[in-house]
């Protein structure tokens, strides 16, 4: 199935502020727009309603009791069918999550929009925390925080921090830590479960201890030397299926790809990057996020969501390991 970027009102679903998005999509809005302003923009201004599974048998319509239909209020596209315990997310509490974090702690909401016919609605919050992942203040990283979610259950809501490095625009989720000190990247809510903003919110933690920690995890890898033959047996080892066995043809082509882009992707001329073990972190997110092949949409939702986001946390847990 393709998650291409929601198009269902004929314009693309997303909105931004500040400078346009690596793909180029979206309505731009000033700093400071209103929530209501943010749902329209960005196309987010329906709402899911709850209808009930009819069949036809020999010209009787019939209606099951325990499975519904998820239309959209405006173009009453289906959108799934689901049992009666589900609680449904609307577009609007994803933006609304942010609006306590807007304005007591000064966070900004940067984007937001919707995949796949508006089956996932996101949102990216910038809070205002940043580092720099050398001492000399030229690489320079960003905090956020994500929500998003879906009515397909094909993602629980989720909310996670995730860093985006401001030369290339590549993301990274870090880990948080919750009220067990256990750490992990992500706080989820499975639809069976009535989405509770405030208490994710209290989930999330603390941003500025996972923040200090993350920087203090990437310095340690630029400090980590690591040349050209190395970050090609780094990457092998992120690419293998299975140990002892080669590459598939796909995993090869991807593998060159990612040893060039240790090279020569935006970045990695910095000293920070420049044969270090950072450069080849950011070799694999810059593939994952801008480079693998599919649409814009498709990357995005697989960058956050899916395989390419499980590449990426592939790769930081392996980094991690070796600065350990």
């Amino acid at each position: 199935m393709a998650h291409e970027i929601d198009t269902s009102t004929g314009k693309p679903a997303i909105a931004y502020v500040g400078e346009e998005p690596w793909h180029g999509l979206g309505e731009n809005l000033p700093d400071g727009a209103s929530i209501g302003t943010w749902l329209e923009a960005a196309r987010l201004d329906w709402e899911l309603e709850r209808l009930p599974v009819q069949y036809l048998v020999d010209g009787k319509l019939r209606t099951m009791d325990d499975r519904f239909v998820l239309v959209r209020s405006d173009t009453h596209a289906a959108l799934s069918v689901v049992s009666d315990d589900y609680q449904i997310v609307q577009p609007r509490e994803v933006l609304d999550f942010y609006r306590e974090l807007m304005e007591v702690c000064g966070y900004r909401l940067e984007t937001a929009g919707a995949l796949d016919g508006g089956r996932k609605v996101w949102a990216l919050a910038r809070t205002g925390m940043t580092g720099t992942a050398d001492s000399w203040g030229k690489d320079k990283l960003a905090a956020y925080v994500l929500l998003a979610t879906s009515c397909d259950k094909t993602l629980a809501t989720t909310a996670a921090f995730t860093s985006i490095r401001v030369v290339c625009q590549n993301t990274l989720f870090f880990a948080m830590e919750d009220v067990k000190t256990e750490r992990r990247p992500q706080v989820k809510v499975p639809h069976n479960l009535r989405f509770d903003a405030h208490r994710v919110r209290q989930q999330l933690g603390l941003m500025d201890k996972a923040w200090s920690g993350f920087i203090e995890t990437v310095r340690k890898m630029v400090f980590y030397q690591m040349n050209r033959d190395a970050a090609q047996y780094f990457f092998e080892d992120l690419l293998l299926q299975k140990k002892g066995k080669e590459l598939s043809k796909k995993a090869q082509r991807e593998h060159e790809a990612i040893v060039a882009l240790f090279e020569s992707a935006p970045g990695q001329g910095l000293s920070s990057a420049k044969e270090s073990l950072w450069g080849a972190v950011n070799a694999v997110t810059y593939y994952a996020d801008h480079v693998r092949s599919g649409t814009i949409g498709d990357r995005l939702d697989s960058a956050w969501f899916g395989a390419g986001y499980a590449l990426k946390e592939k790769a930081w847990a392996a980094a991690n390991a070796l600065v350990s």
